[in-house]
């Protein structure tokens, strides 16, 4: 716990810039001996965010405490991991614990699988740009179905991509699998394809993507006879065999560790926006003869959307009455605003 206060007061000693400081609070299913474990700090121009990955509720309720006050803002995982040790294994909420004891710092809530989910789509999107197709018509092998990998599945699907997946349950691999290709798009024609067993010969898939809470799961005759423009990711950690690696590597081989960083900084961002957005109790206002109304909100026939409700700079349309928006031509515009910021 000490390490935690000194990193608190080393970055707040070097925050010149005043960055918004935001401590993420992350739980895991994974059993380790030691109680949590730090995240590095990551910086761009106007965040610094880091925190703690937790084992069990009491350390979690240690940390808020210490973290309370010291930092803008508290973003905690409400995804249910932890399980208590008692006979009847009830899931541990640090999402309660943290609205019982977080009262100076703001606190707001994410899904850390999901953030997973969201960066290993970018990625992926990013690596076939070049392609006229993106990622449409493409294979990809997904290994273990569990909650990132059918997000992932059904994302994959929706942009034209060829789904192959396996997992230990066939039972639940077949449920899971059905639901995809019975909710994607009616105009998709890809879907998502059940494997009975991993394939020892991974020569056909495109990209392959490992996802499961196995180590050394892709061994070095799974990958021999890879493509050499194969994309492979290890969204679970640790799932490439040390022999495979060090093969892939001497192949010039790259395999992706799945970083999230990017979709940590466009989430802290989209929320403090959202805040900022929504934090003026007044939505709605009329100025002279026009009724103005804050974006987000549905309005009535001939509202205003506008930038600001109190100090409008930019009107968005006026309201249909059915929660569309019709377009004002730009003097249109400009001779309301005339009138509403006098």
């Amino acid at each position: 716990m000490k390490n935690i206060k000194k990193l608190i007061q080393s970055i707040r000693d070097k925050n010149f810039q005043s960055k918004k400081i935001c401590f993420i609070l992350g739980n895991t299913k994974k059993i380790e001996n030691k109680s949590f474990f730090l995240t590095p700090v990551r910086e761009n121009d106007d965040i610094i965010f880091f925190g703690a990955i937790v084992f069990n509720d009491h350390v979690a309720k240690k940390i808020l405490k210490i973290i309370d006050g010291n930092v803008d803002y508290v973003f905690v995982d409400i995804e249910k991991k932890i399980q208590s040790k008692n006979s009847n294994r009830n899931l541990i909420n640090i999402e309660r614990s943290a609205k019982d004891y977080i009262k100076k710092s703001k606190l707001n809530v994410y899904k850390a699988n999901d953030l997973a989910i969201s960066s290993a789509e970018t990625l992926i999107n990013n690596l076939f740009l070049k392609d006229k197709r993106g990622i449409g018509g493409k294979k990809i092998l997904i290994l273990g179905l569990g909650n990132i990998g059918f997000k992932l599945s059904l994302k994959l699907v929706e942009s034209g991509a060829d789904i192959f997946a396996f997992r230990r349950n066939q039972k639940t691999l077949n449920h899971f699998a059905n639901t995809i290709n019975l909710i994607k798009p009616l105009g998709t024609l890809s879907k998502i394809n059940v494997l009975k067993k991993l394939p020892e010969n991974l020569k056909k898939f495109d990209i392959i993507i490992t996802a499961v809470d196995q180590n050394n799961l892709i061994k070095l005759k799974h990958v021999k006879n890879i493509k050499t423009k194969t994309v492979l990711i290890d969204a679970g950690k640790g799932n490439f065999a040390p022999d495979a690696i060090k093969y892939l590597r001497k192949k010039g081989h790259l395999i992706y560790r799945l970083d999230t960083t990017s979709s940590y900084f466009s989430y802290i961002q989209n929320l403090i926006y959202t805040e900022n957005q929504y934090k003026n109790d007044l939505k709605i206002n009329k100025i002279n003869k026009y009724t103005l109304v804050t974006q987000g909100i549905v309005g009535s026939k001939n509202d205003y959307i506008v930038d600001h409700i109190k100090y409008p700079k930019k009107i968005f349309g006026r309201c249909d009455g059915k929660g569309g928006l019709k377009q004002l031509n730009e003097m249109t515009k400009k001779k309301i605003l005339k009138i509403i910021t006098k």
